[in-house]
């Protein structure tokens, strides 16, 4: 899917005209009231709900839960685009949202960004996308080497607000829970429509959990004759397979990749849900037909959106599509967010502590038995309590520090330089910062702890929205049913008190799933990791990356020293955290390397913040 949004104004149709997209060789074309074209762009049938009402219209692009008829209701008595914030909560699933009211628009994604908008200025007016490269092909822009100075940190990229920028100079985004807003005249400005809520409602059974999810499910499947969803044998993408089969009408099918090494309780625990999913059918592919991480190399991203996170795994992405198509289907769900929605950590407990000590203290004790800090660690990761101005400016000094790897009290995982980059690029990312802290930014929410799980939501969902890309050649989408607005809304306003337990993994997903997945599974309390997923990769590949470490893109533009690069493929690693800050590099090359010779040398240093 990509589609234009463009202004009721008279330039817009000379924007669409100045570039032609190359995906959309024949766009389908939505016109204003006024008869100007509006949204322009390639969509599935079933993946758009369209409504409206006199010179008011409203369009959700995507898999969205909802009565057109209670759509065209509500916008009917809609005067002005901030009218459509209630409106906008109503439908499940993922999606964006564009309206045209007399002319004025409204455009917004999802919190999660796995349905992201991406403005600029063209012709003299402002034009949003869905896809980034889309707009600067129209306005002209090249890439902005400080942001990409940026992406190389690891492991998630630079904090927010620094994380809400993009690759492409002038090409923006709305900041999480606010919606674009276009004015007649072609200006236009970003507008907070979503606050987040506060932790105050008791679980209970988990029934409002367990509505969002399986109404996030059910946006997915309605209308699909077959639906894919993974099936690893963790927690997250096994309880989603058994929401997913108790939708009505829904043809299931699963997929469970084999961890290298032949160890580990997934596949057991996949083979136990298997037996308990009779009516679906389900697929277990072998390590040996499965594609190496880290390759193959002669493969760059389908999209130049910008550097694609956990590119390491991007081959098995694409295997992975072209499996799901094969099992008749168009859209994969997965368990990606749920960890970071319903495993509690060191925040939660921050939380807890300054509102319910008496419940905070005995979880304490456990989380630092389970991490082995000292009691002075568990005493300063509890009593600090900085602002995010203050948290950001440290984290601004501390780039180069070692990791602290969960102590400490941070609003996010903490971002760190590779050891890698050159000084000129190192001091280029610290004073992008400060300047960022200079402009005192507000923390998407009061509680660190829920603007830590609103933030890597929004990781997550950036990842699904890239892998569908990779996916589109296969005509497939990967959706991640934790990352939608209501389930992320939903558990943001559960007790803090009632996101641990001494004796679940997962207590809010284990209460809400009670009696749809079998116990012996909901109440399991451990997890595989991929490292021999990694090492296998690393070491089937290690030449491949050494040559492609020889000479760079990311080295010709003075961002990093090869040398170093090279010395870390060349060693051996105890664990795989000397390897974390190679992926964000290794992204950032071959993004480089997927866009045209001009693309890449007409950018110029900037010193804007993004």
């Amino acid at each position: 899917m990509e589609f234009v949004v463009l202004p009721d104004h008279p330039a817009g149709a000379e924007v669409l005209a100045s570039v032609p997209s190359p995906g959309l060789p024949r766009p389908k074309v939505l016109e204003h009231h006024s008869g100007r074209p509006w949204l322009v762009g390639d969509w599935p049938d079933d993946e758009i709900v369209c409504v409206g009402t006199g010179p008011r219209r409203l369009v959700l692009l995507g898999c969205a839960g909802v009565d057109p008829g209670s759509l065209a209701a509500r916008l009917d008595r809609a005067r002005s685009p901030a009218d459509l914030d209630d409106l906008a909560r109503l439908p499940a699933g993922s999606f964006h949202l564009v309206a045209s009211l007399d002319g004025e628009v409204r455009v917004q994604g999802t919190l999660s960004t796995a349905c992201q908008v991406f403005y600029t200025r063209a012709a003299g007016v402002t034009v949003a996308a869905s896809r980034a490269e889309s707009l600067a092909a129209r306005a002209g822009a090249g890439i902005d080497e400080e942001r990409v100075a940026l992406e190389l940190l690891s492991p998630f990229g630079p904090p927010a607000p620094l994380s809400e920028g993009s690759v492409w100079r002038g090409v923006r985004s709305p900041r999480i829970g606010h919606c674009l807003e276009i004015r007649r005249d072609g200006t236009a400005r970003t507008r907070r429509w979503w606050t987040p809520p506060e932790p105050e409602r008791r679980l209970g059974d988990g029934d409002f959990v367990r509505e969002a999810l399986f109404d996030a499910v059910a946006a997915r499947t309605a209308g699909q004759p077959t639906v894919s969803a993974d099936l690893s044998g963790g927690l997250d993408s096994t309880s989603l397979c058994f929401v997913a089969a108790r939708t009505p009408g829904t043809d299931l099918a699963t997929l469970h990749y084999e961890g290298h090494g032949g160890r580990g309780e997934d596949l057991a625990h996949a083979r136990r849900a298997a037996e308990a999913l009779p009516q679906a059918r389900h697929l277990v592919v072998p390590p040996t037909d499965t594609p190496d991480w880290y390759a193959p190399f002669e493969h760059t991203p389908h999209d130049r959106e910008g550097p694609l996170m956990f590119v390491r795994a991007r081959a098995t992405v694409e295997h992975q599509a072209g499996l799901v198509a094969s099992l008749g289907a168009r859209r994969h769900l997965q368990g990606v967010g749920g960890d970071e929605l319903f495993l509690p950590g060191a925040m939660c407990l921050h939380g807890l502590l300054r509102r319910d000590p008496a419940a905070a203290l005995p979880h304490i004790r456990a989380l630092r038995a389970k991490r082995r800090w000292s009691l002075a660690t568990t005493a300063r990761t509890m009593a600090a309590s900085p602002s995010y101005r203050r948290w950001l400016a440290d984290e601004a000094d501390q780039l180069d520090a070692d990791r602290s790897w969960g102590s400490g009290a941070s609003w996010e995982v903490p971002a760190r330089l590779p050891p890698w980059i050159t000084r000129d690029a190192a001091s280029t990312v610290r004073r992008l910062m400060r300047e960022a802290v200079a402009a005192d930014p507000e923390p998407l929410a009061a509680l660190p702890v829920q603007h830590e799980m609103i933030w890597i939501n929004r990781v997550n969902g950036t990842v699904m929205r890239r892998n569908s890309s990779i996916g589109a050649h296969a005509g497939v989408t990967f959706h991640a049913p934790y990352t939608d607005d209501r389930v992320l809304e939903a558990v943001l306003s559960v007790r803090l008190a009632d996101r641990v337990a001494a004796t679940r993994l997962k207590p809010v997903l284990a209460r809400a799933l009670d009696g749809v997945v079998p116990a012996g599974i909901l109440h399991r309390t451990g997890k595989d990791d991929a490292s021999p997923t990694l090492y296998a990769g690393l070491r089937r590949r290690r030449g491949e990356l050494l040559d492609l470490a020889e000479d760079t893109r990311l080295a010709r533009m003075g961002l990093i020293d090869t040398a170093e690069l090279r010395r870390l493929l060349l060693a051996t690693h105890a664990d795989t955290r000397p390897l974390m800050p190679f992926d964000p590099t290794l992204a950032c090359e071959l993004w480089l390397r997927a866009l045209p010779a001009a693309g890449a040398t007409t950018a110029a240093p900037s010193s804007r913040t993004p």
